[in-house]
């Protein structure tokens, strides 16, 4: 099945970067990356379109191609930031691109997609949660949250590596943040009767469990059921 791939620039595509010549095909969506990398030229990027660049959900990132007038430096911190490559336009080679080009639409189509446990559905590409079919109606960081719980669903996921995989921090800061993101998370679930499904560790982890656990008592040090209403509340 030939790999396809969308051009991310306004202007036409540069002979050298239009992989239709190797037997791609050119997607026209403007809508989520589906099974396609996208390829994207920063040369006359201003400001706002870095900064557009940089709200792309580090989910989306990883198959896209930063093409421009890059330093080293520059092409570095793009790749840290997570985005699947980054090139120095003058530098490319056509044979190379389509490689590295390719490597990443092969990832793409072995992406999981949806994840299924018991009632509850996720969806990577809407970013959206369904209880028994009723969407949850989940905010970005809703989602990346309860994504990063079906990691490893049954097992504790503790508060530094939420803050690390869903907020990007290397610290965990004086906020109650996360805890406010799973109390509006774990009461969205309790609308579509999942309520129960996120249980707590006493040092501050969550847990996603099946229906068939959360038939079972509470495993030891986890409290399960809905959380207290909170109010965000940032210390100094």
């Amino acid at each position: 099945m030939p790999y396809r791939f969308r051009w991310m620039g306004s202007d036409r595509i540069p002979g050298e970067l239009d992989l239709r010549t190797r037997g791609w095909i050119l997607d026209l969506g403007e809508g989520a990356l589906i099974d396609a990398i996208g390829i994207m030229p920063v040369d006359r990027q201003d400001q706002t379109g870095w900064d557009a660049m940089m709200a792309m959900p580090r989910d989306v990132r990883r198959f896209v191609i930063v093409i421009g007038s890059l330093t080293g430096d520059e092409r570095t911190d793009l790749l840290r930031q997570g985005f699947g490559d980054a090139f120095t336009g003058s530098l490319i080679d056509g044979g190379e691109f389509e490689l590295r080009a390719s490597r990443l639409a092969e990832m793409a189509r072995w992406l999981p997609r949806h994840r299924r446990l018991g009632d509850l559905e996720l969806d990577l590409l809407t970013r959206e949660a369904y209880g028994c079919g009723k969407p949850l109606n989940l905010n970005p960081r809703e989602f990346a949250l309860i994504w990063r719980l079906a990691d490893t669903p049954g097992e504790s996921v503790s508060k530094q590596d939420l803050i690390q995989d869903v907020w990007r921090m290397g610290f965990v800061p004086e906020t109650n943040s996360i805890a406010v993101h799973m109390s509006r998370l774990r009461r969205k679930l309790s609308f579509v009767n999942l309520a129960g499904m996120i249980a707590t560790a006493p040092a501050g982890g969550y847990c996603l469990v099946t229906d068939m656990e959360r038939a079972r008592p509470a495993p030891t040090g986890f409290i399960q059921g809905r959380a207290p209403s909170l109010s965000l509340q940032v210390t100094a």
